[in-house]
């Protein structure tokens, strides 16, 4: 692969990386906005007939997140918990409209689902793997895909609030300064190819890089030296 067609595959993986950088802050903003919504339902609530069309309407708009992943553990957990109060304002009775009866049942078929999705995910494997079978070469696609997702989601906290890119690098370059954050490190590395790419003057930025760099590179060696054993 020459270097033209080394710059590209970058230059591509890089946008890719962006994209769905992108594409993960909407869908969180998205989920911070629908809580809020749900939150907003159960902080005013004035009689069971609104409060059924409120509900019914959240319902309707995100009855497909129990079963997805895009809610953290934190997300369910506040859902449930606005959920649990809402439910205790319904009082079922005989007389109960279905409206009401209906919304009392969405929250507890809700709160079933999520239960049993949590039980799902916190099983351990019924056996243990066979210790005697020949260890595997690493799948460094697949390691390379989950450092990617590591930036991504590293990159959607520093870029909160953050109204430019330089000050997205400029956050980056400091944690892997000040806290020698390796991850931090590459984010840098590929925002400041991103700028450069751009037509963005980075210079300056190039020679924080390679300072945070090296004072990474110190720690590393000083860490082998203190642990390798004395003679």
């Amino acid at each position: 692969m020459t270097q033209t067609e080394a710059l590209r595959a970058l230059e591509s993986l890089l946008e890719s990386f962006l994209e769905r950088m992108i594409k993960l802050k909407e869908n969180r903003l998205r989920v911070l906005s629908g809580i809020n919504r749900l939150d907003d339902i159960a902080r005013n609530i004035r009689d069971e007939a609104d409060l059924t069309e409120e509900v019914g309407g959240w319902f309707a708009e995100h009855k497909d997140w129990v079963n997805e992943s895009v809610l953290r553990p934190s997300d369910r957990n506040r859902i449930s918990a606005i959920l649990a109060g809402i439910r205790r304002e319904l009082h079922l009775t005989e007389e109960t409209p279905p409206a009401v009866a209906k919304i009392a049942a969405e929250i507890d078929r809700w709160q079933q689902q999520d239960g049993r999705r949590k039980v799902v995910l916190k099983r351990r494997p019924e056996s243990s793997p066979d210790k005697t079978a020949p260890e595997a070469e690493p799948d460094t696609i697949k390691m390379f895909r989950n450092h990617l997702e590591r930036l991504t989601a590293l990159f959607a906290d520093m870029s909160g609030g953050k109204a430019h890119l330089i000050s997205v690098l400029n956050h980056a370059l400091d944690a892997a300064t000040l806290q020698q954050n390796k991850e931090a490190l590459h984010l840098a590395a590929l925002l400041i190819y991103y700028l450069r790419r751009n037509g963005y003057l980075v210079g300056p930025f190039v020679e924080r890089l390679k300072e945070a760099e090296a004072l990474q590179q110190k720690a590393r060696t000083h860490l082998t030296e203190g642990s390798a054993p004395h003679v």
